[in-house]
């Protein structure tokens, strides 16, 4: 059984880290969460253990909660979620998250926590249909450069 901890290895709090979540990922969308998330490791690959390489980080904007008691309070509430259900992830999908909280209101921690589940259900698909679309293209792309013998 994978550990409920939440150490620090799976927090993602590197500038570089959260750079490159930024300008390469892609988004999930749900009712409460706008999530970025980019796959880390190749699936199936010896590093790539769910609950050691999923890394995760939170984010409640200022601009809609001006009090910093109610966004630490959400910030808590997201962290506690994402700490129970990160082990229904998928064995051997490794990814960063950013879950960005988009609700101006201060949820309950089951609404939270179904949004959770729900983003953890979907973007391992999503990713799986990304990558399968990518080697398309990539095959797609190689046949189209290689010329013919006889069409010189």
């Amino acid at each position: 059984m994978a550990s409920l901890s939440y150490p620090k290895s799976v927090r993602l709090h590197l500038r570089k880290d959260f750079d490159a979540l930024l300008n390469l990922s892609s988004t999930h969308y749900n009712a409460v969460f706008k999530v970025f998330w980019k796959v880390n490791a190749l699936p199936g690959a010896e590093t790539a253990v769910c609950g050691d390489g999923c890394r995760f980080a939170v984010s409640v904007p200022k601009k809609s909660f001006k009090r910093a008691v109610k966004r630490n309070l959400l910030k808590r509430r997201i962290r506690e979620a994402i700490r129970l259900n990160r082990q229904s992830l998928p064995e051997g999908f490794c990814a960063d998250f950013l879950f960005f909280y988009r609700v101006g209101e201060v949820l309950e921690y089951a609404d939270i926590e179904k949004a959770v589940v729900e983003a953890f259900s979907a973007i391992p698909g999503k990713a799986a249909a990304k990558a399968e679309r990518e080697a398309e293209s990539e095959t797609a792309s190689n046949c189209d450069t290689e010329k013919p013998a006889g069409d010189e």
